[in-house]
């Protein structure tokens, strides 16, 4: 098991990195225990889970009940910053990874992004994990609040 730590948090796990990352991100990973977990914290050289969120209930979704809103691709494009998208452009044109999800959003054929999928939901995770290797997002936590308002549907 391999993790991408970043000011002692487990960020990203994977059990091949080369494989399922861009080169200058899959160079990051590091061996860890099996039983590590992305958001596990490591201190004085033990992994622990985090503790518990404290986020309101109305700020976030964070029941399996939520439903999730179903945008189109230029709404879904939105629900990033400026900023944010002018990096992702950039950095797609080096990371296969992330252009191959930002591609699909692109096809002139989807109609819907769809947030309560799976799928879309790990492509905004690879697109905040690029955005915080370029140093465009400061840290993992930051990311993931990102996430989260990127979840609600909310435009920016």
């Amino acid at each position: 098991m391999f993790a991408r730590i970043i000011d002692n948090i487990a960020v990203d796990i994977s059990t091949n990195p080369t494989a399922e990352y861009h080169p200058v991100v899959a160079e990051q990973f590091e061996s860890v225990p099996e039983n590590v977990r992305s958001g596990w914290i490591l201190s004085d050289g033990i992994w622990s889970a985090p503790p518990e969120p404290d986020l309101s209930e109305d700020e976030f979704p964070t029941s399996p009940e939520q439903a999730y809103p179903i945008l189109n691709p230029v709404e879904f494009k939105l629900l990033f910053t400026s900023a944010e998208r002018l990096k992702l452009n950039e950095l797609r044109k080096t990371d296969p990874v992330l252009d191959d999800f930002l591609g699909i959003i692109d096809d002139p054929r989807l109609t819907q992004v769809d947030l309560g999928l799976q799928s879309i939901q790990d492509g905004i995770t690879t697109c905040l994990t690029a955005l915080v290797a370029a140093g465009a997002i400061e840290g993992q936590v930051q990311a993931d609040k990102r996430k989260m308002a990127i979840l609600t549907g909310v435009i920016q």
